[in-house]
C-alpha cells in the first residue's frame, strides 16, 4: 500500500461520564493556569464516547494552536495514569 498512511491511535481517550463532567468543571471555573486549561480542552475534544466530539489530532492542533507532541502526551497521560491510579488529566 504505498503512499497510503493509515494512522492508528495508541492512546484513546474514552472519558467515563463522570472523568467528563469533571473536566467541564475545570474547564468551566476559569481559573486554572492556561497549560492546565489547554490539557483539560484536548481531552474533552479528543474523547470518542458518545458524548465526546471525537476530533482528529490535527483538527485538535489547529483549534487549540498546539503540537502533535502535546496532544499525543496529554492523551498517553490519561490512558497510562488510569492503569496505575485512575487519573482523569
Amino acid at each position: 500500500m504505498a503512499g497510503r498512511e493509515v494512522a492508528v491511535k495508541r492512546y484513546v481517550v474514552r472519558l467515563s461520564a463522570e472523568e467528563r463532567e469533571r473536566l467541564e468543571d475545570l474547564r468551566s471555573r476559569g481559573t486554572i493556569p492556561a497549560r492546565r486549561l489547554l490539557k483539560v480542552q484536548i481531552l474533552l475534544k479528543a474523547d470518542v464516547s458518545d458524548a465526546g466530539d471525537g476530533w482528529s489530532d490535527s483538527k485538535i492542533m489547529k483549534a487549540f494552536d498546539t503540537t502533535d507532541t502535546i496532544v499525543y502526551s496529554v492523551r498517553k497521560k490519561l490512558v497510562e495514569g488510569r492503569a496505575g491510579c485512575g487519573s482523569a488529566g
